[in-house]
């Protein structure tokens, strides 16, 4: 493939990734609404609360600080502190016996296990609820994308065709073709603006260099 080749590829591209960027921006508009619904909202996570307490308490703090932060983000959260207070406990229980197994036991104290624990909690609860968020967050953004595509019926097969030969441009012609362009176009376009405007910015560049060579050549 010659620079010239290239060029009009990166040309389509191009076209390509701006459409698809109008319709990320679309389907994150339409999605603005739906992260006021409990769960998801994004929350911050126990360790940014830590960092803030960690901010205002006298160095060597440690465990108060965590402790604040502990009651702080239960509280945002709605944690139910009495059913993480148990199983803190529990787990407890259960270091303890292999601390003592191994001998460690006299190396850290009681109240600064529960601590460890309630926070180590706190981070898993919040993992599990970021995990949670997105994945509903990323169907919703996958089912508004198709939605948009077919009601606008952007086919990317039909926006890429001159990339592909005859034969396969003949295939995606086809009515199942022509639904998996438009399905297609749904999925891109919940990959989020952020991500087609990046991709814009390297096509760009791609397209720079090689006017850049073709200037060195033809001199």
């Amino acid at each position: 493939m010659d620079i010239s080749n290239i060029s009009v590829v990166l040309g389509v591209l191009g076209a390509y990734f701006a459409i698809l960027l109008v319709l990320s921006v679309s389907v994150e508009t339409i999605l603005e609404p739906f992260s006021f619904f409990k769960g998801l909202q994004k929350i911050v996570g126990p360790d940014e609360v830590l960092k803030t307490v960690k901010e205002w308490l006298p160095d060597g703090s440690e465990d108060a600080a965590k402790v604040v932060a502990i009651q702080t983000y239960a509280q945002k959260a709605k944690i139910n502190i009495d059913e993480l207070d148990k199983v803190a406990r529990d787990v407890t229980v259960s270091a303890v016996t292999m601390l003592s197994e191994l001998g460690f036991e006299s190396q850290v104290n009681g109240a600064h296990q529960v601590i460890a624990v309630k926070f180590s909690t706190l981070r898993e609860k919040y993992a599990a609820s970021q995990k949670q968020r997105i994945t509903i967050l990323r169907t919703l953004s996958a089912v508004i994308g198709i939605s948009i595509a077919f009601a606008l019926q952007i086919n990317s097969f039909e926006i890429l065709g001159a990339l592909f030969s005859p034969d396969i441009q003949g295939s995606l012609s086809s009515p199942a073709g022509q639904f998996g362009g438009v399905v297609l176009t749904g999925l891109a376009a919940s990959a989020g603006s952020s991500f087609w405007h990046d991709m814009i910015g390297r096509a760009r560049n791609i397209k720079d260099t090689i006017k850049q060579v073709e200037g060195a050549v033809g001199k």
